[in-house]
């Protein structure tokens, strides 16, 4: 076996550099637009508040559709929300609750089990893996982050994952949406 030597006769590094490469490459991938929450608070252990969700229209696509989206709507998949009205947050140990009213003045309770990590609350409203090791692996998820930042708001932290592998071919894509309330009052 040849043993590859530069020309000021020292051996190649190849092997250093193309980890340096990988390592550039990794960076350079991940999402660079990250919140700090270090200074967010830890909610407490029966949290209860109020906000006012919003409605906020968006243009999509190549042919420019118009879309509206909110947080309760998202949720509830219902388009007769009542904006003018606040919708109630309620957390205990191990349970979410929604409270919010309809155009028709109809109330609303969605309830959402999850747990408590660190500061925040999490909970999934989609989790679904479908594994035949080796042949094919695919993996939905929705998780939702609730933070309380210093300044009197509640965020809710929407991430989505749609990822899989046949053989040894992956792809997948993953995105964040962040909807950040102004808290009414809060006990």
């Amino acid at each position: 076996m040849k043993k590859m030597i530069s020309k000021n006769g020292k051996p190649f590094r190849f092997f250093k550099s193309a980890w340096l490469l990988v390592l550039f490459a990794t960076a350079s991938c991940s999402v660079q637009n990250q919140i700090s929450k270090d200074d967010f608070e830890t909610i407490p252990k029966n949290f209860s508040g109020s906000f006012y969700d919003k409605l906020d229209t968006l243009q999509y696509g190549y042919d420019h559709k118009i879309y509206t989206k909110s947080l309760v709507k998202d949720f509830a998949q219902m388009n007769n929300i009542n904006y003018s009205k606040p919708v109630q947050v309620k957390i205990n140990d191990k349970e979410l609750f929604l409270n919010f009213e309809d155009a028709n003045k109809k109330q609303h309770v969605l309830k959402f089990y999850g747990k408590r990590h660190q500061k925040k609350f999490v909970f999934y409203t989609n989790y679904e893996t479908v594994s035949f090791p080796i042949l094919f692996i695919k993996k939905e998820m929705t998780k939702f982050s609730v933070y309380l930042p210093n300044n009197g708001e509640i965020l809710f932290e929407n991430h989505q994952v749609n990822e899989g592998m046949v053989l040894l071919f992956g792809a997948g894509n993953d995105s964040k949406s962040i909807y950040k309330f102004k808290l009414l009052n809060n006990e």
